[in-house]
This record gives structure tokens, sequence and C-alpha cells, in this order.
């Protein structure tokens, strides 16, 4: 009779163990802290306001991770932008695998961060936001520094003018040379 008892005892409790592996509540590929603006401001190495101009094509990273670069043309930065141009790395699987998914012409308010090759990165859990959506965010970031410039080659412009500065007085020193050259004749 106890064995009986027993058995009926282990086979309710594989059963109700099974249910409970059946009814167990959604799993998230990534969970995410909340951040206040100025914690993100001070935690991610950029942060601009742009407009997707071009989307590439999806790379493979292993088998199981692909990502996709992101071309911005940037209005506007808060931190670590100085280009026209930014490119920014997510991955591709949108939600399911942590990534953020640009869409193109749209205008996004950016935080990402730099990876070990020195490339901006962004997932879902950086809180990207289109611009329409970020009234309050960009309110609390400020003006920011508009971005005027594109650089392709990556030279600063201030060299450049410099580079200019340096030309025009080399000009005048050999203009300068010459008209002496010629009154000592």
């Amino acid at each position: 009779m106890i064995k009986r008892i027993l058995s009926i005892l282990l086979i309710i409790s594989l059963v109700l163990i099974q249910l409970m592996t059946f009814l167990s509540s959604k799993a998230y590929a990534c969970s995410c802290a909340f951040l206040e603006t100025k914690e993100k401001l001070e935690l991610y190495s950029a942060v601009f306001e742009g407009t997707v101009i071009e989307i590439g094509e999806t790379k493979s990273l292993s088998p199981y991770s692909q990502v996709r670069d992101y071309t911005f043309e940037v209005e506007r930065g808060w931190k670590g932008v100085k280009d026209k141009k930014v490119i920014v790395t997510s991955l591709d699987g949108g939600s399911n695998s942590c990534g953020y998914q640009f869409s193109k012409d749209q205008t996004y308010l950016v935080y990402a961060s730099l990876d070990k090759d020195d490339t901006l990165i962004t997932s879902l859990c950086s809180n990207n936001l289109l611009s329409s959506e970020a009234g309050e965010e960009l309110k609390q970031l400020g003006a920011g520094q508009h971005i005027n410039s594109n650089n392709e080659e990556g030279t600063p412009s201030s060299i450049i003018l410099y580079s200019i500065l340096i030309l025009i007085l080399l000009l005048i020193i050999v203009a300068v040379w010459r008209i002496r050259t010629r009154i000592r004749k």
C-alpha cells in the first residue's frame, strides 16, 4: 500500500514538474537597465542626433551573430562626434538579438559605444530614439554642437585652415624676396 502511494506521488510530482516547464513565463534575449539622460551621456562614447542615409549589408561575425552598418548624417552632437558622416554598427537580429534596426531617412538620437576596434556600436539597451519621440531627452541634453563640415579623410578642418594660411604666408615671403632682389639690381 505504501509503495502504491509513493508511486502515485512520484507520478504526480513528475507531471507537475513537466507542467511547470511548459507554463514558464517568456524569456527575453536582453534585459536593459533604465538610465537617466545624464547617465547615458556619461556612459556612452558618442551621443548625437542624425539621419540614416545608408543601410549596409548584413555581415556575419559568427554562425549565430550578424551585424549591419548604418551611415548617419550628423546634425548635432553632444559627445564623441566631429564628422558630418558617422557609421554605427548594430546586431542585425533586431530586438531578438538585442540589436537595434534603424530605418533609412529617419532621424534618431543615438547613443553608441566604442568597441575594441574603435568602431561605434549600439544596441537595443542603448535606448536610441526617433528624434520625434526624444523631445524630453533632447531638452535635457541641451543645444549640442551643430556639425557643419564633413572631412571624408578624417582630417580636422582646423588643419586644412592652418595649411592654407601657411601656404599664403609662404607666397607672401616669396613675393617680398623677389621684390627685394629686383630693387637691388
